[in-house]
């Protein structure tokens, strides 16, 4: 056998490596980016549903509002309002006499009382709506406000103007706060009922489920007043009262108007178009309160 022929020598005690064996293979349930796909997918499927549940429950029909709300009472406060706007809203209004001014002067709040914790001067108007939660429907027979403590003398903080535009044309019930035992009254200019106590002759049904919306303005010609409301209804057999308190359980306010010198700060108007001292334009000019009652008294819109 020649040498090219011979098979090839093996050492003693080697032996041949074995190939690796290959890897096994993972079910696709089993993978993490398959466990981290159905994560994700979950999640926005959840946040999906969260979002169609809302859509469809600002249309929920008045049976499923009432059973929704079933076990909270024979009536409940399902909204309340604060209203700014002109007319329906206070005449003006006054921040705290520690307000930040530096915000103040950037911007006027759309809302001071909501936003800035201000209060309305003369008028506060606030809209509460009310929903019934029995099968037959309960009945709002009396609404009064009650003051949490004597009144007292007007703020005179910040005094920010609220320029009228426009009468409303809404029925409100209306009550002087400041005046004792304050009863809710027909607030109607153009009805023989006006001024007329509302409740002596009317009554507030609330069916299941259906909401009622009732706008209180409450006056303060000299006195700075809080109070809350109590609501007398009639439901399940018997009459039931229930408090109402702004929002965060705190007492609605309003305060009359001080002396305009009392004031530590009036903002102008803006419609006026007065210019700061050096003769800048600005939409929120601020003077001192004496400042504006000597404007007052001479019969000028513009301090400078």
């Amino acid at each position: 056998m020649s040498p090219r022929n011979k098979p090839p020598r093996r050492r003693k005690g080697v032996t041949a490596a074995a190939p690796p064996p290959a890897p096994a293979t993972i079910a696709w349930w089993k993978r993490p980016v398959t466990w981290l796909l159905t994560i994700v997918v979950g999640a926005v499927a959840t946040w999906l549903g969260a979002v169609v549940l809302g859509a469809i429950n600002q249309w929920k029909p008045a049976n499923e509002l009432a059973e929704q709300l079933a076990g909270r009472g024979p009536v409940v406060v399902l909204d309340l309002k604060h209203v700014p706007y002109p007319q329906e809203g206070a005449l003006d209004y006054v921040y705290p006499a520690g307000a930040d001014l530096a915000r103040l002067d950037a911007k006027r709040p759309d809302d001071p009382t909501v936003e800035a914790g201000a209060v309305d001067i003369e008028r506060s108007t606030w809209e509460i709506t009310l929903v019934g939660t029995r099968d037959e429907a309960a009945e709002a027979v009396d609404l009064r406000p009650v003051l949490v403590e004597p009144c007292r003398p007007p703020l005179t903080g910040i005094q920010e103007p609220n320029e009228s535009q426009g009468d409303s044309k809404k029925i409100v019930l209306v009550t002087h706060v400041d005046r004792p035992n304050p009863r809710m009254l027909v607030d109607d200019p153009d009805g023989e009922d006006a001024g007329a106590p509302f409740f002596a002759s009317h009554k507030i049904t609330l069916p299941k489920g259906e909401k009622n919306v009732i706008q209180v303005r409450a006056l303060s010609a000299k006195q700075h007043c809080r109070w809350r409301l109590e609501l007398d209804y009639l439901a399940d057999g018997r009459r039931q009262t229930m408090v109402i308190s702004a929002p965060g359980d705190k007492p609605f306010e309003v305060t009359g108007r001080a002396d305009d010198s009392a004031y530590t700060w009036v903002y102008l108007s803006p419609f006026n178009g007065c210019r700061a001292k050096d003769g800048t334009e600005t939409d929120r000019l601020r003077i001192t309160g004496p400042e504006y009652a000597q404007m007052v008294r001479d019969g000028r819109s513009c301090p400078y």
